[in-house]
């Protein structure tokens, strides 16, 4: 008798954490920009980012973020979603509109993803697809939490709320800096017992 890996149910509960996700995903992502535009320098070049400047014909691009996390391991910022790279399981997007990873076998971008139609070949994962795409999340999640305790550690939680102040507009949602860690965590472990817990399908149900 097989399994199947469960990934997502649909839940009121599991809508609710895929909401969590996408608020805490698109703060973050401003975060990462106010990093950019810290007054006492880059933190993101500081963290050990490479800025890439767009070519003449994506002038009204903003500057791609990439960082190596080994020989075969990449991830890219966007202020519409990251890109996580992996040669030996493929590349994952993640939207900053619903925090669900896009997919390719490819381990590297064919063009730089200046803007979102340059990732139009990534599509949602299908059959075991679905375990790589997972894993790459889980580790991309794992990669925040750990940016995020620099950040806090080195620059200290009052920076972090200071950088949250202008999104702060009134409609937005706003996680507090104390609890965007543990956010993440809660996020990861979740993503975790998705793809650990098997799900019987009704054709073994039958057996």
């Amino acid at each position: 008798m097989t399994t199947k890996i469960k990934v997502v149910i649909a839940t009121d509960q599991t809508n609710k954490k895929r909401s969590d996700s996408v608020d805490l995903f698109s703060q973050q992502i401003w975060c990462w920009g106010r990093d950019i535009l810290r007054t006492d320098g880059n933190w993101l070049i500081h963290y050990g980012f490479d800025g890439i400047y767009p070519p003449a014909e994506k002038a009204g691009c903003k500057n791609i973020y990439s960082l190596s996390l080994s020989n075969s391991k990449n991830l890219i910022l966007r202020g519409f979603g990251a890109i996580f790279s992996d040669q030996d399981f493929g590349t994952i997007f993640v939207p900053r509109t619903d925090f669900q990873p896009k997919y390719t076998r490819s381990g590297e971008l064919e063009t730089p993803p200046w803007e979102v139609g340059d990732l139009s070949d990534l599509k949602l994962p299908v059959g075991p697809e679905i375990e790589h795409s997972s894993s790459m999340l889980i580790e991309f999640v794992d990669w925040i939490i750990k940016y995020e305790n620099e950040v806090q550690n080195q620059l200290g939680i009052k920076y972090r709320a200071n950088t949250l102040s202008e999104w702060d507009n009134g409609k937005r949602r706003v996680i507090p800096p104390e609890e965007i860690i543990p956010m993440w965590v809660k996020i990861k472990n979740g993503l975790q017992e998705a793809i650990a817990v098997p799900i019987i399908t009704s054709d073994e149900q039958s057996c």
